[in-house]
């Protein structure tokens, strides 16, 4: 049976703007319940409803302007007629102490679901059913006085679903702690 084509699409007024403002992540398993059943509602790419496990929350990151992205793409194959989508985030954290060494050792052992609110001021959840690794983390003190002086973490994720819209209302709660 073919797939039926239901839009197609017409370039606007160029009213976009790329990049990352913040970074909000939650363990994985936290949007899951004990029988595996996700707590993350959504119909036609928007989330309608988020519900997260007792005492969980999304952690907040901030960025600076200019040096976080996310991006995703559709990988195929057409001799076994498959495909899957990939979610990848990469974001700085401009320090080394011990406190946000220990911060991302505890990313690298898990897996994460990210909302991201981005340049346009859309809300956008990534990894919501596998979550993304932690696969690249590059930590340095620089060579020049103006280099970075910490982290640059890259985390990726193969997703059945591509990305999903995560409207303000929802998005203003993720920071609160689950029931």
């Amino acid at each position: 049976m073919a797939c039926s084509l239901i839009s197609g699409y017409s370039i606007e007024c160029r009213d976009s703007v790329g990049g990352v403002e913040i970074i909000y992540l939650i363990e994985n398993s936290a949007l899951y319940d004990a029988s595996g059943n996700s707590r993350v509602t959504e119909v036609s790419g928007t989330v309608t409803a988020l519900t997260k496990s007792s005492g969980k929350k999304f952690y907040k990151f901030e960025v600076p302007r200019g040096t976080a992205n996310a991006a995703n793409g559709i990988t195929s194959s057409i001799e076994n007629g498959t495909f899957f989508f990939t979610h990848k985030v990469m974001f700085p954290i401009n320090d080394r102490s011990a406190s946000t060494r220990n911060i991302v050792t505890t990313l690298a052992k898990n897996r994460l679901t990210f909302c991201l609110k981005e340049g346009d001021g859309s809300f956008r959840m990534y990894g919501k059913e596998f979550g993304l690794q932690l696969e690249t983390s590059e930590a340095g003190s620089g060579t020049a006085l103006g280099d970075r002086n910490g982290f640059m973490l890259s985390f990726s994720s193969q997703e059945r679903e591509d990305f999903l819209i995560v409207p303000s209302n929802i998005a203003a709660a993720l920071e609160t702690p689950g029931t």
